[in-house]
């Protein structure tokens, strides 16, 4: 029997690699998006008004700020508003720390193809996260507020480490 087996093109290292980034930049954008909505949202005479300024400024601050955060202080930023359910927050933290290890880290006894495996699973973990993101900054969006559940142990990080 052959063992040999044929692998679908997934493309060259370099080519997943930069899939895997574009993805986090996608991410990242949304990512801010999300908590410049929040900010400017969860402020009670902002409710039902349009975005102006505020909205813009609280985007470049937070893309920012994000853009150089590690895992656990991106997750700070996303959870503090308790707009998103913490499990979600959980697993962007390990998307990031996933990313980042990539990036730093080859490992030379994988193969091309297992290479690009990993950059393509990140990638696609990212546009799942974003794929969620988006809907809640529609919703946020659409209908001018940001719903904050501060003190539910399911969003709130806060009322979860009182709880354990």
């Amino acid at each position: 029997m052959n063992d040999t087996k044929i692998l679908p093109n997934v493309g060259t290292p370099e080519e997943c690699r930069k899939k895997m980034m574009d993805a986090y930049a996608a991410f990242l954008d949304i990512a801010s998006k999300f908590i410049a909505l929040g900010e400017v949202y969860s402020v009670e005479e902002n409710k039902g008004k349009p975005l102006g300024d505020s909205f813009r400024n609280a985007y470049h601050a937070v893309y920012q700020k994000l853009k150089g955060a590690t895992p656990e202080e991106f997750g700070y930023q996303m959870s503090f508003l308790a707009l998103v359910y913490l499990s979600y927050v959980d697993e962007v933290k390990e998307n990031l720390a996933e990313y980042r290890r990539l990036l730093q880290e080859e490992d030379p006894s994988l193969s091309e193809y297992d290479q690009c495996c990993d950059y393509l699973t990140v990638k696609d973990e990212f546009t799942d996260l974003s794929n969620i993101l988006k809907e809640i900054n529609n919703d946020i969006a659409e209908n001018r507020e940001a719903e904050s559940h501060v003190g539910d142990p399911e969003y709130d990080p806060n009322a979860k480490e009182i709880i354990q």
